[in-house]
């Protein structure tokens, strides 16, 4: 029996979604797969997930997983030590991945080369939360907000685009929600005209289970930058258009099958 795997990863909800294709190859490659992320990112996992072990990476507490006994241990910051430590602790390999690569292939591809694992066809098309997409065409959900500022594109680009959706038809709706780090994203959005116009929307999720639910039973299609919830609605199959000004697509496109991407400097106006 080849050896247990275990995954440490930290970080934001795109890292985690980013990190699920390579678990899947884990798996594919027949070994038994554990991994300590947070609560809240591991409840999005669906049935089809029941062959992945899964703890609160928060309750570790800085202690080292009892798990890498014996086993291969995988992170996501580059610590010589941890490896050292790992390896103390009874891990036959330790590998610390590159959180954060600036260019070259996608994070995936990347993290997978550097691991020796060869990449099955179709891989990065794949919606690793369920295909959830109702196949309609009535709500654009737009997110324009991140973890960082400087990877947000204008607002103006998104009511933009929301005014050219809702000149499409008059029954076509737009929902613009925020998160906690969009706070002052949110305060200039409700500045804006569009914001009183009857067929825009406000979401603020409190949980990222209440994002997903509500993205399920209300995007049609998403807009937004590089960030959670982008790749969170791409893993449900709904068809994302994301755009980029600070990170490259080429490395962060996030996984799924309806995936676009563009660049502000790009003719952004054909998006829709």
């Amino acid at each position: 029996m080849k050896p247990r795997i275990v995954f440490l990863r930290g970080g934001g909800l795109g890292d985690f979604i980013l990190t699920l294709p390579l678990l899947q190859v884990a798996y594919l490659r027949q070994h038994p797969v554990h991994i300590y992320a947070r609560s809240f990112y591991l409840k999005l996992l669906t049935k089809e997930w029941d062959w992945l072990e899964r703890e609160d990476l928060d309750g570790l507490a800085g202690k080292v997983p009892a798990e890498v006994k014996d086993s291969i241990a995988i992170s996501f910051w580059t610590d010589p030590a941890w490896s050292k430590e790992m390896v103390q602790a009874g891990a036959t390999a330790a590998h610390c991945l590159s959180p954060r690569p600036n260019g070259g292939k996608h994070f995936v591809i990347q993290a997978c080369e550097k691991l020796g694992w060869e990449i099955p066809p179709g891989l990065l098309a794949q919606s690793f939360l369920g295909d959830c997409w109702r196949g309609k065409d009535h709500t654009l959900w737009i997110h324009p907000g991140s973890g960082g500022a400087e990877k947000n594109l204008p607002l103006v680009h998104f009511v933009s685009q929301a005014q050219k959706w809702l000149g499409l038809h008059e029954e076509k709706c737009v929902i613009f929600s925020f998160g906690e780090a969009d706070k002052e994203v949110f305060e200039q959005f409700k500045a804006e005209p569009i914001s009183k116009n009857k067929r825009i929307l406000i979401r603020l999720p409190e949980t990222t289970w209440d994002l997903r639910k509500q993205l399920v039973s209300e995007a049609d299609k998403f807009l937004g930058n590089d960030s959670g919830p982008g790749h969170l609605a791409a893993n449900l199959g709904i068809p994302v258009a994301i755009g980029y000004c600070k990170t490259q697509a080429m490395v962060w496109q996030p996984t799924g099958p309806r995936v676009t991407t563009y660049l502000w400097d790009s003719d952004s106006s054909k998006i829709l």
